[in-house]
């Protein structure tokens, strides 16, 4: 179990239902700041489709072999063609470095679909027993934690 794991575990142990949302709350924050990143390629690559909706992790390698294997040869024919200087190579419009970070960041994704949804879950059962008067004061703690930071 990781430190990050331990500590949430440990803040949930004997705490009040709003202080687990809470903890939730910090948890969902935590992950969703990778599915917010941007992409640098358009995510469609030749003979793959688009890598922004896959689902499987050996896709994902075989798609970045790919594109590494093209990188390779492109190099390989310009070395063997004599020239010193010539354009970075570029695969539907991103270089091998742009569709690696794609790659990664869709990989990240999908390892962590299953914990951003079992951490939803939690909280949607979670709410379900928070009172009225509870509800207020979390409402006026986000508040007050949002105003805090501005």
């Amino acid at each position: 179990m990781s430190k990050k794991t331990t500590t949430t575990a440990v803040a949930i142990t004997g705490a009040s239902i709003p202080e687990v949302i809470e903890v939730l709350n910090k948890k969902l924050a935590e992950l969703k700041h990778i599915e917010e990143c941007v992409y640098k390629t358009n995510g469609t690559l030749d003979g793959f489709g688009d890598l922004k909706q896959e689902l499987k992790i050996e896709n994902l390698i075989r798609a970045f072999s790919s594109v590494r294997g093209r990188e390779n040869a492109y190099n390989e024919a310009a070395k063997e063609l004599g020239l010193n200087s010539y354009p970075v190579f570029t695969v539907n419009g991103g270089t091998a470095a742009d569709w690696k970070q794609d790659i990664l960041l869709r990989k990240a994704i999908i390892e962590q679909k299953e914990t951003l949804d079992k951490l939803n879950d939690f909280k949607a059962k979670a709410s379900k027993f928070v009172s009225e008067e509870q509800q207020q004061q979390m409402l006026l703690k986000e508040m007050s934690d949002f105003f805090a930071k501005k």
